[in-house]
């Protein structure tokens, strides 16, 4: 009775792990992909916690009504579209929950898909599963369930088939979710290599201890002229002094482009630093944006988060640089929040007068601390924006005006 009893647990403990895996993996097999719902932009139709499946379809199999997913900078927002207008392949979207529409229209070409159905609650399950412990304890409770369901009796040839198959199931599965942190894990590394590897090629840097006594035009030189060669997209360099926050600029004309592409055009989770596809790549414009992903292992823009988290961080770590084949510009930052991904905070393009005097003093205004600057803001300014991923399918920016440039 005992044996019988341990038997059943172990079975059960099967059950769970290929239950809690087969809705991540089970939609890839008819070409959805999933995403998990961490804001209530969405409510009451789609849920805080829900993981939404969505599938990649056409301009005009599109309509007003649908909900869609769609790459926001370096993010993907979930929202439903309200207004198509077809001559520019363009889409107006809001959330449920949200008052007004998102600020910034969508351009097709910035759609994953439309969402065809959502999992309540699953987005929760999915999120734990993607991270390491979630991983570990899956394959924990697999081997103990392998264990405890084999009790080294002589069982009936249809009971062991059964029991077979299900545990070859949970394998599949389980080794399938292993197999995908492995290729995250090598995709962390590759983007890591290849960025270290172009560091050491294209990058001098003064030596940290030489640092406090060092001009800022000093710190780190970038042989540009030779990284254009290897990609013309290449437009520049970003440096946020006193960090490891040190990659090349790319621009496109389109978002998607460097998402998820390195400079050499090969695919990697972590993707590019990239500027805004609105923007003119000459860096000309009043306001640019440069996106990048907000990673776990902390590169690309993973460590603008240290700006909310220690307050002391900004007075540590008030420039960034941005080196051009014009010169080399630094920046002072005078603002950082989080806001909503198509928010104003957005918008372009701006010229000197009273609308980018109105921006840039919302801009101080919804700072999360008031920073002293070397001088006052105003429309006359050269200002970039840094924008990554934050919680809860938000956006955290940080904001610089232009204080020295150095041809």
């Amino acid at each position: 009775m005992q044996t019988k009893a341990l038997r059943i647990i172990g079975n059960i403990l099967i059950a769970i792990v290929i239950l809690a895996c087969l809705p991540s993996v089970l939609p890839k097999l008819f070409g959805l992909q999933g995403y998990e719902v961490i804001s209530g932009s969405m409510e009451p139709a789609i849920p805080v916690g829900s993981i939404v499946y969505v599938k990649n379809v056409g301009f005009e199999e599109l309509s007003e009504g649908d909900v869609v997913a769609f790459e926001a900078g370096a993010s993907v927002v979930t929202h439903r579209i309200v207004e198509i207008n077809e001559s520019d392949k363009l889409l107006r979207t809001q959330g449920d929950a949200n008052s007004a529409m998102d600020f910034m229209p969508v351009a097709y070409v910035n759609v994953i898909g439309k969402v065809v159905f959502h999992f309540p609650l699953y987005g929760y399950v999915a999120a734990w599963i993607s991270e390491v412990m979630g991983k570990i304890v899956l394959v924990a409770l697999l081997a103990l369930g392998v264990v405890l369901s084999s009790d080294g009796s002589e069982k009936k040839p249809r009971k062991n088939m059964a029991a077979t198959l299900v545990l070859a199931v949970g394998l599949i599965i389980i080794f399938s979710s292993l197999a995908g942190f492995f290729l995250i894990y090598r995709g962390y590394q590759k983007s890591e290599d290849l960025y270290a590897a172009v560091d050491e090629a294209y990058v001098t840097e003064a030596a940290p201890e030489e640092v406090p006594e060092t001009n800022w035009y000093d710190m780190i030189d970038v042989d540009l002229a030779s990284l254009q060669e290897v990609n013309p997209d290449v437009i520049g360099w970003i440096y946020v002094e006193g960090t490891d926050i040190s990659y090349p600029i790319m621009y496109s004309g389109e978002d998607e482009k460097y998402l998820h592409s390195t400079l050499d055009g090969q695919y990697a989770k972590a993707g590019s630093i990239f500027m805004e596809g609105m923007n003119s790549s000459d860096w000309s414009d009043s306001h640019s944006i440069l996106y990048g992903h907000n990673m776990k292992n902390l590169s690309m823009f993973g460590k603008l988060r240290y700006y909310k988290a220690e307050k002391e961080y900004v007075d540590e770590h008030r420039y960034f640089q941005i080196i051009t084949a014009d010169g080399k510009r630094r920046y002072e930052i005078f603002s950082y929040f989080d806001t909503d991904p198509a928010s104003w905070v957005y918008e372009l393009p701006f010229s000197a007068g009273d609308a980018f005097d109105r921006y840039l003093s919302e801009l101080r205004r919804h700072s999360y601390q008031n920073i002293d600057t070397e001088r006052e803001v105003t429309s006359a300014d050269s200002v970039v924006t840094l924008s990554t991923c934050s919680s809860n399918e938000r956006r955290f920016t940080v904001h610089g005006y232009l204080v020295e440039k150095i041809e």
